[in-house]
């Protein structure tokens, strides 16, 4: 039995946070980053991206809007995973009344 060699394969070459960021020349970004220069289209992306990306480095101020963003993510994460869950029961039992509709006729 021969084994091969094979190449080994970096996953991530260069860093994601390194990437720069066009903004095109008919937009103007709502705010940018303080930390980093970031352009985001929104204040409430910036404040995500702020306590995600730069913790160590962030205001008492800012770490209060970051908190309650990630409230407001979690409960809307909540919210749709309830209302998709509420779908999915809702498909299956229609299927299953249409398939007892059907057989009982």
């Amino acid at each position: 039995m021969r084994l091969e060699h094979r190449p080994t394969v970096e996953l991530y070459p260069e860093a994601v946070t390194e990437c720069e960021y066009d903004v095109p020349s008919d937009e103007m970004p709502a705010t940018t980053c303080p930390y980093c220069g970031r352009p985001f289209r929104s204040a409430r992306y910036a404040t995500y991206h702020l306590g995600v990306s730069h913790p160590d480095e962030l205001t008492a101020d800012e770490r209060t809007a970051f908190e309650d963003e990630r409230d407001d993510e979690e409960y809307e994460l909540f919210t749709f995973h309830l209302k998709a869950a509420v779908t999915v029961f809702l498909t299956y039992f229609m299927f299953t009344f249409l398939y007892a509709l059907v057989w009982a006729g």
